[in-house]
């Protein structure tokens, strides 16, 4: 094993950690526990640093048991980014030692593996680490549709390595279930894996019946709940989200999206542009055939065309939809204009106006 330093860092803590796993099975079978050697640099303060550092100098100085060669992991490392415990003088002093060493070279036959939540691209470290050794970057996308894209890539990717069969349609759907973070999408892809058994195929309904929410999709529910006309459940879920301190706003600007869709999709079901069709596992939603100034306001006037809805979705959103007569979803629209007006210009508390607008759409 030739000498080789390698940096993995980024705001996507799963895949960091899991990309440092597999350099360090890479460089040393996972069962030759004499010849790697893992030291946590989840450092808090600047003393804990300089003990990191200094473990790690001390473990590339020291040879394998029965091998002179080594790998060493620094794993967790919080003190090389922008965190306030990097800006102490402790902890300059033990990175600068660090970078020393990278600048020199590591021993001969030694190997390390840096693995960090963040990187300050701009220092001495960054730059020794960029010059002599490999370095691997996952940061969290700036962008909505760039997390989006990213983690519709990676779900993708772990179910065809375990040989599920899943369409664009259903990642979509599961991501819109389970959220963008790595670690929650690989543990729902896992759960699933196990609850299809023999199958190779995942379908919507597999995801409905399995995956747990995330914190982030939690807000899907809050407007799933009141679509299904479920107050008990709506407010349950609310109280899970005011606890979590969510935006009073944001779940108002959620609601409303809802709303607007179950409006166009209650008109499509009175003039009977969208109907039902089969019964049981095998019922779905069936657009038919629409006059050509509704298919140009569909195709061209709105965001989102709903015939370009995923079959099971639009199956789900078409039954809330049904649940309501136009007259009560008009009506629930204007209690979230009330409720967006109150936040803003009355002294009465978040919970309280969101739970009285929750009241007012389905009491």
């Amino acid at each position: 094993m030739a000498e080789k330093l390698y940096l993995v860092f980024g705001e996507d803590e799963f895949r960091v950690s899991s990309k440092a796993a597999e350099i360090m099975d890479d460089l040393v079978p996972p069962d030759d526990m004499m010849a790697r050697e893992v030291i946590e640099a989840d450092a808090a303060n600047q003393d804990e640093v300089a003990t990191a550092v200094g473990r790690c100098l001390e473990a590339l100085q020291t040879s394998g048991l029965f091998s002179t060669e080594k790998a060493v992991w620094l794993r967790g490392v919080t003190f090389v980014g922008t965190a306030q415990v990097a800006k102490s003088e402790g902890a300059k002093t033990a990175v600068t030692r660090l970078t020393d060493l990278i600048k020199a070279g590591l021993p001969a036959g030694q190997s390390l593996v840096i693995s960090a939540a963040g990187a300050d691209k701009r220092s001495a470290f960054f730059k020794a680490c960029k010059a002599g050794g490999e370095l691997h970057e996952f940061a969290a996308a700036r962008q909505a549709k760039m997390a989006e894209q990213d983690a519709a890539a990676f779900a993708a990717e772990h179910f065809k390595r375990l040989e599920l069969n899943v369409g664009r349609a259903v990642v979509t759907l599961f991501l819109e279930r389970v959220g963008l973070d790595s670690r929650h999408i690989v543990s729902e892809i896992e759960k699933l894996a196990v609850y299809v058994g023999d199958r190779d195929t995942v379908t919507p309904a597999d995801i409905e019946a399995i995956t747990s929410s995330s914190r982030e999709a939690v807000g899907w529910d809050l407007a799933d709940a009141v679509g299904k006309r479920d107050l008990p459940r709506a407010l349950s879920v609310l109280k899970q989200l005011l606890f979590e301190r969510q935006p009073a706003f944001m779940l108002i600007r959620g609601l409303e999206n809802r709303i607007a869709q179950l409006q166009l999709l209650r008109e499509a079901i009175n003039k009977r542009w969208l109907r039902s069709q089969g019964g049981g596992r095998g019922k779905q939603a069936v657009w038919a055939d629409l006059p050509p100034e509704v298919d140009a306001i569909l195709s061209e006037d709105l965001s989102r065309d709903p015939r370009k809805e995923h079959p099971y979705r639009l199956l789900l959103l078409a039954e809330q939809a049904s649940k309501f007569k136009m007259r009560e979803l008009e009506a629930c629209r204007r209690a979230l204009m009330q409720a967006h007006a109150e936040l803003v210009s009355s002294r009465t508390p978040d919970d309280v106006v969101m739970e009285l607008l929750l009241v007012r759409m389905l009491g």
